[in-house]
């Protein structure tokens, strides 16, 4: 019994206002009909009155305790200053260390040395030069402790994850590259002695394999010949990373061990597109006579144009430049490269 009577008595307090709050002299009906109408939040509560009156009267006391807590958030919701509590500040996900080539300063927060922002001085920035011009200021601007490479950087205009835009070939420097190549070569039965004799520094078989297994790398060049190729096969993982693996289309797989021998010795360099479209080839050193360094630099200008891929597209040279080992990049005029190489080779 009092049970229902507090169910009522909740009910009834759902329906009407508090009697403390009705005037004396107010009519019975405004118990019914109150002036003020309950908010939207109350249906909900005035229908869980009349359907479950004992539960409704558990849910209206915990509907009014969040109605009230609502509101006291509602006025701070627009107004993010002097309110600590609310929305707050969003949540920033924790960034990964950055690690290899992006964990580089950008090429905006580098610091250059002393020395190289002198000789930077010596060049335009956004000049294009002709091929006798920027040898010349590259020698110029030549100024280590020691004998400096010269090196040809080339973007073309190719995505080497297509077969048909791969670039890799070799090119023959007409007047050497400087330096001496130690070349290892693996053969077997008469081609041993012809190695040899052609001049090659370390020659072997089936015992020279047994050896690179264990961490022999003492050579820059390895020349094989085809019959040694499958046994050969199996030194992929330790050859390829170092650019060792013999190729034919590098020049290190052929028949004639004794004539690729000797184009090595001479100054024959391998060169192939990375995977951003850019050939980089050295061709000689900057002691070199300007005559000598053109000639190279035409020799591999000539040879990169003559092997160009079936599925070059578009423009095929996109920008050129010539830079010593530690020296500022020349950019170069390609036109007048390219006719600079015709008319070498008339």
């Amino acid at each position: 019994m009092a049970t229902a009577a507090a169910a009522t008595a909740a009910s009834t307090s759902l329906l009407a206002p508090a009697a403390s709050s009705t005037a004396p002299g107010a009519s019975p009906n405004a118990l019914f009909f109150p002036s003020s109408v309950p908010s939207l939040r109350a249906y909900p509560r005035l229908l869980l009155a009349f359907r479950r009156p004992a539960a409704a009267a558990a849910q209206g006391a915990v509907l009014e305790e969040e109605e009230v807590q609502a509101d006291q958030r509602g006025q701070y919701d627009d107004d993010d200053d002097g309110y600590e509590g609310g929305r707050g500040p969003a949540f920033t996900a924790p960034t990964r260390p950055r690690t290899g080539k992006a964990a580089l300063p950008l090429k905006r927060d580098r610091t250059r040395s002393k020395r190289f922002l002198e000789i930077q001085k010596l060049r335009e920035s956004k000049k294009d030069y002709d091929v006798p011009t920027a040898i010349s200021l590259m020698k110029q601007m030549s100024s280590a402790k020691f004998v400096e490479s010269a090196e040809a950087h080339f973007r073309m205009n190719l995505d080497p994850k297509y077969n048909d835009q791969q670039l890799r070939a070799t090119v023959n420097l007409p007047k050497g590259t400087g330096q001496s190549v130690k070349i290892a070569v693996l053969t077997q039965g008469e081609k041993i002695d012809e190695a040899r004799a052609a001049g090659a520094d370390i020659v072997g078989g089936e015992d020279l394999i047994e050896q690179i297994k264990g961490g022999f790398m003492e050579f820059d060049k390895l020349i094989a010949s085809p019959d040694m190729m499958p046994k050969v096969a199996g030194l992929g993982k330790i050859l390829g990373p170092r650019g060792l693996m013999p190729n034919p289309k590098a020049g290190t797989v052929s028949p004639n061990i004794t004539q690729a021998i000797e184009e090595f010795k001479k100054g024959k360099v391998e060169y192939r597109v990375d995977k951003s479209g850019i050939v980089h080839i050295p061709f000689g050193k900057v002691d070199f006579p300007e005559e000598d360094l053109i000639a190279n630099f035409m020799a591999v200008v000539r040879s990169v144009e003559r092997n160009k891929p079936s599925g070059a597209k578009g423009i095929y040279w996109k920008t050129a430049y010539l830079c010593s080992s530690m020296g500022p990049s020349i950019k170069l005029n390609i036109k007048e490269m390219l006719d600079y190489g015709l008319d070498s080779s008339d």
